[in-house]
């Protein structure tokens, strides 16, 4: 439940379903989520020197839930709010539910407190810059853009220097799907999300609007046989997935990886990636790369079986016969170029292996170039593009979250694993799921870090753990290994080779002790 992505209307379902089965009423669950949202706003006061609040309320339920935030607020024994505004938004089409008429009721009985104050919005409303605000107007049910006073009320928020805390999702946003580009949105500092993740906070396009999201639990629960087509990697879920090593084991049991990358000219790509997979736990690693790349790997990488090939500037021609028998997974693409030579040996690779691959850089601009290849990919291979190599491979997106619907046909029709790489890494399987990771930072957006993810997976892959497993939490550890390098340097400092040397704190983090594992 904590991991879900659910439509507007699930949550909907949801909300209904935990009514019935708790034995709540609606107000019940909106006091609920306005508490949590009270309590994480009080922890973001910690140390502030805000001392009033602007509530901004729309008359349906989140206005209700902004109602409840308000009266906490103002009942808040701490002293660090001195006054709380509510501030109305709503036309003559205006409806209020009966969750909002009820907790205007209970706000308003508040007044004799002296800490409280209801206003209606209009147009002359100025919002002072040494205050917080509560975006409380739309929630996630939003089905076209803002306009009149709501949009009015959105561009005064904007128009302020205050911090802004949206709770569920940022006012003017749609849910699920891309809201139009001239649409009214309210900027957030933050974002309380209730119960869910939602779609709409985990795109580039909207990341203007989100801040930095929370994900706030209120004890909902979701009906027996609905299921989210969308989910996050969280750090309870990557860690669920680990492989526990035999201690007795020898570096057999833990597999032979064959990477087949590198160039004249980029022999780092090659040297990233096994690295990555060396870090990563492989038992052995086999390194196919030019000859001229070769000549850098020994010094680098002593622990690497070299296997060069016969042309100096490129990979041309794997003799499989001379290949040791017990490989057991195979990646191709980093720093590869794409000359003839190459082209070639990626479509001999396509002929000769039935097993998964790891398919990343340039191997994956050759597929774009020879789209019939596609239909060769052995099923559940792991491909990992970029935004731009994936439009290569299947064609411009309206926005991020078309990319999104196109990445999930993507992986349905050729039946593979489709790693689109970004910020939240999306990862499509064959039969229609996704999900999206939620390790990782900006400090990742460097060149190099992809053919490090390239090497991790194929050590994955390797050591046992299935395509899905190890795309899913390679993808959570590889960004888990970049939040720790930043936890200790800035982000801007951080490099590819930074890395594979964070693995190792990251599984100790996520394996605390040695009693963690049964």
């Amino acid at each position: 439940m904590d991991t879900a992505i659910f439509t507007a209307s699930r949550v909907r379902e949801c909300e209904r379903h935990t009514i019935e089965s708790q034995h709540c009423t609606s107000v019940d669950l909106m006091e609920r989520a306005g508490t949590a949202c009270f309590l994480a706003i009080k922890e973001l006061l910690t140390d502030t020197v805000f001392k009033t609040v602007y509530v901004f309320c729309g008359t349906g339920n989140n206005g209700g839930d902004g109602l409840v935030i308000a009266r906490q607020l103002a009942l808040d024994s701490s002293g660090q709010i001195d006054l709380v505004t509510v501030v109305i938004c709503q036309n003559d089409q205006s409806r209020r539910t009966d969750q909002f008429q009820e907790n205007l009721r209970r706000w308003e009985a508040l007044n004799s407190t002296g800490r409280t104050r209801t206003v209606l919005f209009d147009e002359t409303f100025v919002i002072p810059d040494d205050c917080l605000v509560v975006d409380a107007i739309f929630g996630i049910g939003l089905n076209k853009p803002a306009s009149g006073v709501h949009a009015a009320a959105i561009r005064a928020i904007n128009a302020s220097d205050a911090p802004v805390v949206a709770i569920d999702i940022p006012s003017g946003l749609f849910a699920d799907r891309h809201t139009p580009h001239d649409s009214d949105i309210v900027m957030a500092t933050v974002t309380l999300s209730i119960q869910f993740q939602k779609l709409a906070l985990l795109q580039s396009e909207t990341y203007p609007f989100c801040g930095d999201v929370q994900v706030l639990d209120i004890g909902m629960s979701a009906p027996d046989g609905l299921e989210a087509e969308q989910g996050c990697i969280t750090e309870d879920f990557a860690r669920s997935l680990i492989q526990y090593r035999n201690p007795y084991a020898h570096k057999g049991f833990f597999g032979h990886g064959l990477l087949i990358a590198g160039s004249a000219s980029m022999p780092g790509a090659a040297i990233l990636a096994a690295k990555a997979a060396l870090r990563g736990g492989i038992g052995k690693l086999t390194l196919h790369t030019s000859a001229m790349a070769a000549q850098h790997v020994p010094a680098t990488l002593p622990e690497a079986i070299l296997h060069a090939d016969p042309d100096p500037q490129c990979v041309s021609h794997i003799d499989w016969s001379t290949l040791p028998q017990n490989i057991n997974a195979i990646a191709i693409g980093p720093g590869l170029g794409r000359q003839p030579k190459t082209v070639a040996l990626v479509k001999d690779v396509l002929d000769s292996i039935r097993t998964p691959l790891v398919i990343d850089a340039d191997a994956l601009n050759v597929l774009a170039d020879n789209k019939t290849w596609l239909a060769f990919l052995p099923p559940f291979s792991i491909l990992t593009p970029h935004v731009a190599e994936f439009e290569r491979l299947a064609g411009p997106a309206d926005n991020d979250f078309h990319r999104v619907e196109m990445a999930r046909d993507f992986a349905k029709r050729y039946d593979i694993i489709l790693l689109l790489k970004g910020h939240h890494t999306c990862i499509s399987l064959p039969n229609g799921a996704q999900f999206f990771n939620t390790s990782g930072n900006d400090g990742m957006a460097t060149a190099g870090s992809g053919d490090t993810l390239t090497g991790l997976l194929l050590a994955l892959l390797a050591q046992g753990y299935s395509p899905m497993t190890a795309a899913l939490f390679g993808t959570y550890f590889h960004g888990l290994a970049g939040d720790l390098y930043v936890r200790e340097n800035a982000p801007h400092s951080l490099i590819a080779s930074d890395l594979p040397q964070y693995f190792g704190k990251a599984l100790r983090y996520l394996l605390p002790n040695p009693f963690h594992h049964k």
